[in-house]
């Protein structure tokens, strides 16, 4: 990541963007649904989970997933650059403990004006290589940054 922001001129189509590992918790995801008034008990309550819904322990929210994948890009962006879109697919289960690379590459640039955009893949992988959530951003970078 770099927090002076990105330079257009030195991106290429192609390029992949540095990897983040993360560990979500159980106290990040009591968190996450605490402020989102998420009450489903898959997220917090294993015995439920396991008992009752059959999963392999509480899951990690998709949405989370998804604020992961919009810091990732973000970061990227620097304080200049800003997301202008984020799409994403929850494709797989997460559970707490479980270490997910954010990955990303670049799949275009052009100029608009006075603003740089750039799109790019992103995805988070889980250590066995399965992918849990992949997503498309759009982020705009002021020019001659």
């Amino acid at each position: 990541m770099n927090d002076g922001g990105q330079k257009f001129e030195q991106l290429d189509v192609g390029q992949a963007l540095d990897e983040l590992t993360l560990e979500p918790n159980e106290v990040q995801l009591f968190m996450f649904s605490a402020v989102t008034w998420d009450t489903h008990r898959t997220h917090f309550d294993t015995p439920y989970s396991v008992d009752k819904e059959s999963l392999p322990g509480i899951l990690v929210h998709g949405h989370l997933q998804g604020s992961f994948l919009s810091k990732y890009v973000s970061d990227w962006a620097g304080v200049d650059g800003r997301l202008r879109s984020l799409n994403y697919q929850n494709r797989g289960m997460v559970i707490p403990g479980e270490r997910l690379t954010l990955r990303g590459k670049l799949t275009g640039k052009s100029r608009e004006d006075e603003t740089c955009v750039v799109t790019m893949q992103v995805w988070l992988e889980k250590d066995g290589g399965e992918i849990s959530t992949t997503g498309e951003a759009t982020v705009e970078i002021p020019y001659g940054q």
